[in-house]
């Protein structure tokens, strides 16, 4: 989707302004409380993912605000265009990252029960054996 005038979609515009603050789209998308999918969305200028245009307008206008521009230029170029039909979301890998130590609770905790079982066993067969 680009704009009937001249220059940059807004979703370039952002882009644009984001990568000059030197910000990922997973800090933006944690600054808007929104999924990167949906970020990657604005900056595609595909609005209708988001549902209804006042969701379209809101999100456009934080972001303007979070990275600098002008939001009564993002929202006059918006409002230019038609709105496209959704379309699926791009596939992001958003799974949490697995940490090292996380994949060894389990096991440790299955040793540690192990080791209190024979405790328990070692000291049941000294105490019935006096």
């Amino acid at each position: 989707m680009s704009p009937r005038g001249s220059g940059p979609s807004p979703g370039t515009r952002l882009r644009i302004a984001r990568e000059g603050r030197g910000l990922s789209i997973e800090d933006v998308a944690e600054r808007l409380r929104l999924n990167a999918a949906l970020v990657l969305a604005l900056e595609e200028d595909r609005m209708a993912l988001l549902g209804a245009p006042v969701f379209a307008r809101g999100h456009l206008r934080n972001y303007a605000l979070l990275v600098g521009v002008p939001e009564a230029e993002i929202m006059a170029a918006w409002e230019a265009d038609e709105m496209p039909e959704p379309s699926f979301l791009p596939a992001l890998d958003l799974r949490p990252k697995r940490r090292g130590a996380a994949s060894w609770g389990w096991p440790l905790a299955a040793v540690a029960l192990a080791l209190v079982l024979v405790a328990v066993f070692w000291w049941w067969t000294t105490a019935v054996g006096r």
